[in-house]
């Protein structure tokens, strides 16, 4: 990834990496690849509280294509960032289940986990490319395509 790309987080150097799945990585580029520049890193400023971790995993036909799990500090800023460990990720399956295990695994492993979202893949690609990033999240969730657990608080208002 080069300074010019949209990984403003992910290309950070003073954020650690721990556990990194390359496929699911060389995935997450491919995403992330029409994303604004900051758009991660302001979603992690906003959405995940200080002194936990957000998960995210974008699922395939039931199988868990990426995913990113950014722990931040307690000041907020975001310190290491990781992908789901390969044992959870091919025991997904259907995406509710999955998302519940992965949350669980989250907090064994990082610590509390203030926002899980997992969505489908198509949901993901529109989410990314969405200027109005609130209505990608309610048309996701209409279709049937998204998992919010947990939800923080400034989260569930946004998209109320």
């Amino acid at each position: 990834m080069s300074d010019n790309t949209a990984y403003a987080l992910l290309v950070d150097p003073s954020v650690a990496r721990r556990d990194i799945d390359q496929t699911q990585w060389s995935n997450l580029v491919l995403l992330l690849e029409g994303a604004a520049r900051d758009d991660l890193a302001v979603a992690v400023r906003t959405f995940v509280s200080a002194g936990s971790t957000a998960v995210i995993g974008v699922f395939d036909d039931n199988f868990l294509w990426t995913s990113l799990i950014i722990s931040v500090d307690q000041a907020g800023a975001p310190e290491s960032l990781s992908t789901i460990d390969d044992s959870v990720a091919e025991a997904a399956g259907e995406m509710t289940k999955a998302a519940g295990e992965a949350v669980k695994w989250v907090e064994a492993h990082y610590g509390p986990c203030s926002l899980g979202l997992f969505v489908n893949k198509k949901h993901a690609e529109a989410l990314v490319r969405a200027s109005d990033k609130a209505a990608a999240v309610r048309t996701a969730s209409a279709a049937g395509g998204l998992v919010l657990s947990p939800v923080p608080p400034s989260l569930a208002i946004a998209l109320a």
